[in-house]
């Protein structure tokens, strides 16, 4: 018999989740997985994916970059600019430019926050729908493993450059603390605020991640197991043949950096959310005086803590999700399926013009100084 007139390919263009997508493979094959390579492009679309442009597009990844390195130019330049006009005032009386130079960054800091906020809220929503799908079995169209995993680190990535502003306040508040206004205040706790509902919003695909690395695998030889080792090496042999696979080492290191860095974002969440409620309920007590006559004395350290681990964190999500991007290509070209990461959509282009107010805002700052 003809495996052309035993396979029904069309049934396995799709999935809503692995368990019965399995069982579909088994059936239509008769469990001879020697007849798969019939629907060789069907079967590795529908396991890994073509990838999804709204999440892993070439436009999105810009977005997430420019917004991580916009980020820390802003926190570091501020950082340092106290620390390097304190050297040149003693050389130069005139310290109008660098008082006009932080007046800018302070505004385009301010400026990158809220466009970055709403990239991050967005991505969160995006995120929970997509994964949700996924993880309950409705729907895994534009979400094959690889995308999966870019979803996770999209997630985090996002994040990242929110805690700069949302943990050292303290880059955009005057240098005279009495100049401090309570409007400046509230903006503060508004920032915390909105940085507090995405990192809620994230939770759901931290979880997704946790149980997608460490949660029971579905491939094995053990009686819970939908598909044994050697059957699931015929079909992953199939799909990422003449393709550099993702090696342990490098599943390791997403791994680590991936929990490593929602871990550092969820312990700072909580531990100011701490602080919050210290403050508010116990404002006179020995215990908040105490903290914050601390806080004082470690703020640089903190802030060095920051400017160090968020960067890492940072370059590891980018460097994960560059690198399923590119697996996630080679499959695709393999297998004779399209890469739809390459394709420009709507989403992506507003995912890098959502950063324009920002030099808008340097801009319209710098040139009109005088006047303030």
């Amino acid at each position: 018999m003809a495996n052309s007139t035993v396979i029904s390919c069309s049934s396995l263009a799709s999935r809503a989740d692995c368990t019965s997508y399995i069982a579909a493979l088994k059936k239509t094959t008769g469990n001879n997985l020697s007849l798969i390579s019939n629907c060789k492009t069907e079967i590795c679309d529908a396991l890994w994916g073509s990838g999804n442009p709204d999440i892993s597009g070439i436009g999105m990844i810009l977005g997430y970059i420019l917004s991580n390195v916009l980020g820390l130019f802003f926190a570091l330049t501020l950082f340092l600019l106290p620390r390097i006009s304190h050297v040149t005032e003693r050389k130069s009386p005139n310290k109008a430019s660098m008082d006009r130079l932080r007046y800018v960054l302070t505004q385009g800091c301010s400026s990158l926050y809220d466009s970055a906020i709403f990239l991050s809220f967005s991505i969160q929503i995006a995120s929970i729908v997509m994964l949700a799908r996924l993880d309950f079995g409705v729907s895994a169209n534009g979400m094959g493993d690889s995308t999966a995993k870019i979803t996770w680190a999209v997630s985090l990535l996002t994040l990242l450059p929110l805690l700069y502003i949302a943990y050292l306040p303290q880059l955009l508040q005057s240098q005279d603390l009495s100049k401090q206004s309570s409007k400046q205040n509230a903006k503060e706790s508004l920032r915390f605020g909105l940085f507090a509902v995405c990192w809620l919003l994230s939770m759901y695909p931290f979880y997704s991640k946790m149980v997608g690395y460490f949660g029971p695998s579905l491939i094995g030889n053990g009686p819970n197991q939908v598909i044994s080792n050697d059957e699931w090496n015929v079909i992953a042999g199939m799909c990422t043949a003449g393709v550099k696979d993702i090696s342990d080492e490098e599943l390791i290191a997403m791994q680590f950096f991936g929990v490593s860095g929602s871990l550092f974002v969820c312990i700072c969440a909580l531990l100011k959310i701490i602080w919050l409620g210290l403050q508010r309920q116990h404002e006179d007590s020995r215990l908040v005086q105490r903290i914050r006559k601390h806080r004082v004395d470690v703020g640089p350290k903190i802030s060095v803590l920051f400017l160090t681990l968020l960067p890492i964190f940072a370059i590891s999500q980018i460097w994960t999700i560059l690198r399923l991007r590119g697996f996630q290509a080679d499959i695709s070209k393999n297998t004779g399926n399209s890469d739809f990461d390459s394709e420009w959509t709507f989403g992506q282009i507003a995912a890098i013009t959502v950063f324009a107010p920002v030099t808008v805002e340097c801009w319209f700052r710098w040139t009109t100084w005088k006047r303030n």
